[in-house]
């Protein structure tokens, strides 16, 4: 049984939101929790690539979504308060998970690289505001995850301005806008090459300061967001260009074959932008024509619908079961396996739950927002666009 998309509606999209939090959670469960040791652990290290890929697909899939979304005569006030009520319960909801369990384990959890748990990281997640402070132990501390919010926090306060701006834009130059954008994204990674900063670790051949300017930075990673905008735009006028399938498929196949020559910079995720901005047409156009069927299943579109949710608390349920485990398990890989498919199983169970009787809920009550809780209005049909 599949969900039939409705006229302005794009459920494989939210599937898609499901699909991206995969690498992020698998990478971090494997690789992060630091359950393997040895050649094993460092194999498995080889997700980085795809889970950091898979944020820069959330930040062109929101800039997508929210300007589908919008309607004329939208108040930036409403847009804010349902973006608000979306975010912040689920956050403040994993901060105090991970508060409580920095302070039962006093903060010996014994993962490769844990994440900052003073005073000040813990201040500056609690209000996403670690993004713009270039100090790992903040912009990664608490619960590390949340980082990506606090680049969205970003986009969200800019949007009533962008999307205006979005739509000014003459119709005969969207694709150049689109391109401009996606060359942006593309060359950053040698722009945060030449960035000198202070030595991280071993592993990472990657300084501190480079690091956040190009994984980090809000400024830098709403590119990406704006990326989603013009796609959304290309789409909503018509003008979107048909992309073969092959194209892509050779186009990320190059792009990998490419990634070990590259500085490291590009292995940090965002340079997959222009890939994921192809991907999410292809598939709003296919929900639009009704082409769509296997991201219409209803437990995809669930876990989609929970994927915040799951996003934001898997990882201090991760280092509560670092935690229990103990320094130095010595465990045999069947079991470290079993240990990691288990955790995402509950993880996904727990997630589901926190959507439905804690998120929606609040949602329903205090956002206000028909676009939050119901589907958008049919938004106008495609038409090849004048020249004007």
């Amino acid at each position: 049984m599949s969900v039939e998309p409705s006229a302005g509606r794009l459920p494989s999209l939210t599937s898609l939101r499901f699909l991206l939090s995969i690498p992020v959670i698998w990478y971090h469960m494997s690789y992060v929790s630091g359950i393997f040791d040895g050649s094993l652990h460092k194999a498995l290290g080889i997700v980085a690539p795809f889970g950091a890929g898979a944020v820069s697909g959330f930040f062109v899939l929101s800039g997508f979504v929210l300007t589908w979304a919008h309607r004329p005569g939208d108040r930036p006030g409403g847009f804010w308060r349902r973006r608000w009520w979306k975010i912040f319960p689920n956050h403040l909801l994993a901060w105090t998970m991970t508060l409580v369990l920095f302070a039962v384990a006093a903060s010996e959890i014994p993962i490769p690289a844990p994440p900052g748990d003073g005073t000040g990281a813990a201040v500056a997640s609690l209000f996403l505001v670690q993004d713009w402070i270039p100090d790992i132990d903040v912009y990664s501390g608490f619960n590390t995850p949340a980082w990506s919010i606090s680049c969205e926090v970003f986009f969200y306060a800019l949007f009533p301005a962008l999307i205006v701006v979005a739509h000014r834009i003459p119709v005969r130059r969207l694709r150049s806008v689109w391109t401009a954008l996606a060359v942006l994204i593309v060359v950053m990674p040698l722009v945060s090459a030449a960035i000198p900063g202070p030595k991280l670790y071993d592993w990472l051949p990657i300084n501190e300061r480079s690091l956040w300017f190009i994984y980090v930075f809000p400024p830098v990673r709403l590119l990406e967001f704006l990326l989603g905008i013009a796609t959304a735009r290309l789409i909503q006028t018509g003008t979107w260009p048909h992309v073969r399938r092959r194209y892509l498929a050779v186009s990320v196949f190059v792009f990998f074959t490419v990634l070990p020559s590259l500085p490291p910079q590009y292995a940090m995720g965002s340079a997959m932008a222009p890939a994921f901005a192809v991907i999410i047409a292809r598939l709003a156009l296919a929900d639009l024509q009704g082409r769509s069927r296997r991201l219409l299943r209803p437990a995809l579109i669930t876990l989609g619908d929970s994927s915040f949710a799951l996003y934001l608390t898997h990882f201090p349920l991760m280092m509560a079961v670092v935690y229990a485990i103990g320094p130095d398990p010595d465990l045999a890989p069947w079991v470290g396996f079993a240990i990691v498919l288990g955790l995402i199983a509950v993880a996904l169970a727990l997630s589901v739950v926190i959507y439905r009787y804690f998120e929606l809920p609040l949602m329903r009550r205090w956002s206000g927002g028909r676009q939050t809780l119901a589907p958008p209005q049919p938004a106008p049909a495609p038409t090849r666009a004048s020249s004007t």
